[in-house]
């Protein structure tokens, strides 16, 4: 019966890994119909961050140390315990799992493992608002509380087999040809007092008895069997269980927490392509792609303000762990603090973009929120120089603006870029006068003190970068912008091309002669622009749904 669920959850997890395969290399064609093309291999980098995990390093040393203590035990413990029959018995000639070191090292890789879980859970619980608000609590939970199951269940079963008779029993008759008439008795004698194995029946210990006990627990035992203290944990479990000894040996309760053991591990095989464990996989696979680089971002002339290959190695999306480092250090991370909107932050938008490989998961709303928060990316390269697991995040966004786009969801740059000035003017959201609130604007562009004293010199426009870049594809100059907000026409100036190309440089503030804040607030009309935009297609989508 063991075998054959042993059979069938590794032909499961198989299948599970074929599938994952298969989807990737479906999925790797999805964005213009073109294929996965490597960009290089870093085989450094590879290295480093799949058997260091420097990334998670350099992030966060006591995350790295959670996940090295789990990764590790776990290993060591899937190698030479799980797989004992294929592994420690042929590369150690005198290996049983009771016979130490392994009896010890088993116990200590137990710990390592324990202690990272409950590392893992005690970080979800401290963190529990944050992790709640950024909608992560529950990412992983499921595999960590599994792998903690497993080893509790670990420990609780050889702690009642150290307890147990009908174990020791089975151990005689398989193993010695010891019976009552040879010295049974002294050998019970001696494991109750030195292995804390509990009898049923009370036994007469005498110094004679321990003595011809120890004799024979030399000669047919102690080939096999190391002193249980080296079990520490197990051991431990064991004195706290002996009184309760004789009520486990009689139900066989090492039976039935054999059975859930191995159950339990059964279970962490199959689910191992369908959870969070398969990022053990997943992470040497974004690790060994090299990313763009930061000036691969920059667009050309007459190029998409934020171009990418236009392709996706599938796999790297999915090697996510939802540890938060890149959300912790977004440059965006104070927009959603003011929006509420989660798809600011990249987590999030990988979770978004997982799920937009599958017709159907989003309406419209959701696809615009998910724009929204796409678009106030500044591409700054932080979430891909921090992320544990390796993945090319810029890359990532790049590719979302497109897909987004491809489904009729423009981020607000190119949405105003297609109106003229005229259109955009005209333009008008029902929530056109709540646009300026005070948290999200600094109201600069409202009040004319703010710009009444500009005289037109036009020293800002002479010394702006983008107006002698490209002065035909500017509508308006600088000075020409705050002339439109002194005839009243900051509608029409949050659709200016010169408001949008603006590099924010600050060089016309630090140069004008009146001391107007010109790069302040050509920042806040963008701010504006962006609120106008949002409104004016969340009335677009009310109106379709109508």
């Amino acid at each position: 019966m063991f075998q054959t669920a042993l059979y069938l959850a590794i032909s499961l997890s198989l299948i599970g890994l074929l599938y994952q395969f298969f989807f990737f290399i479906k999925e790797n064609n999805t964005f213009g119909k073109k294929k996965w093309i490597p960009r290089g291999l870093n085989v450094k980098n590879f290295f480093l961050n799949t058997i260091f995990q420097i990334k998670l390093f350099n992030a966060g040393k006591l995350r790295w140390l959670i996940h090295f203590l789990v990764v590790s035990g776990f290993l060591y413990l899937l190698i030479f315990h799980a797989l004992d029959d294929v592994t420690s018995f042929k590369w150690f000639q005198y290996y049983q799992s009771t016979v130490d070191p392994f009896q010890f090292l088993r116990n200590l890789a137990g710990v390592f493992v324990l202690v990272g879980c409950l590392g893992f859970l005690y970080r979800r619980l401290y963190h529990f608002k944050l992790l709640r608000k950024r909608k992560i609590i529950s990412q992983g939970l499921f595999s960590i509380l599994l792998i903690l199951m497993v080893i509790l269940s670990g420990f609780l079963l050889e702690a009642v087999k150290i307890i147990s008779e009908p174990v020791f029993m089975e151990m005689v008759e398989d193993y010695s040809d010891i019976d009552e008439d040879t010295g049974l008795e002294d050998l019970k004698i001696y494991w109750e007092k030195n292995y804390n194995l509990v009898f049923n029946e009370a036994l007469l210990i005498t110094q004679e008895k321990l003595d011809t006990g120890k004799q024979l627990n030399e000669d047919f035992c102690m080939g096999c069997h190391s002193p249980v203290k080296s079990a520490f944990i197990s051991s431990s479990i064991a004195l706290t269980l002996k009184k309760t000894g004789a009520w486990l040996n009689h139900h066989r309760a090492d039976n039935y927490l054999y059975y859930a053991h191995y159950f339990l591990c059964l279970l962490t095989l199959v689910s191992l392509p369908f959870s969070r464990l398969f990022h053990v996989f997943l992470i040497p696979v974004a690790s060994l792609e090299k990313n763009l680089k930061k000036e691969q971002l920059v667009p050309g002339p007459n190029q998409d303000p934020y171009p990418s290959p236009g392709y996706i190695n599938t796999a790297t999306l999915y090697a996510c762990t939802n540890c938060g480092f890149c959300s912790d250090g977004c440059s965006v991370l104070p927009n959603f603090l003011i929006t509420k909107n989660i798809h600011t932050l990249p987590h999030s938008k990988i979770d978004a973009f997982k799920k937009l490989f599958h017709t159907g998961q989003f309406d419209s709303e959701k696809l615009y929120h998910l724009q929204s928060g796409n678009g106030d990316c500044t591409y700054c390269h932080k979430c891909t120089d921090i992320c544990p697991s390796g993945i090319d995040l810029q890359n990532l966004w790049g590719i979302l603006k497109q897909k987004l786009a491809v489904k009729g969801f423009q981020d607000n740059y190119t949405f105003i870029e297609s109106l003229s000035l005229k259109q955009w003017a005209d333009l008008k959201p029902e929530k056109e006068k709540m646009l300026s609130p005070p948290e999200e604007t600094t109201q600069l562009a409202d009040n004319g003190d703010s710009f009444k004293n500009c005289i037109q010199c036009t020293i800002c426009t002479n010394v702006c970068p983008v107006v002698e870049h490209d002065l035909a594809g500017n509508d308006y100059t600088p000075q020409q912008v705050m002339n439109l907000l002194r005839l009243g026409k900051k509608h029409m100036a949050t659709g200016s091309r010169m408001v949008w190309n603006c590099l924010t440089c600050f060089t016309c503030q630090e140069y004008c002669p009146q001391g107007i804040k010109v790069a302040d607030i050509m920042i806040e009309l963008r701010n504006n622009g962006n609120l106008r935009a949002d409104a004016i297609k969340l009335d677009n989508l009310t109106n379709k749904k109508a």
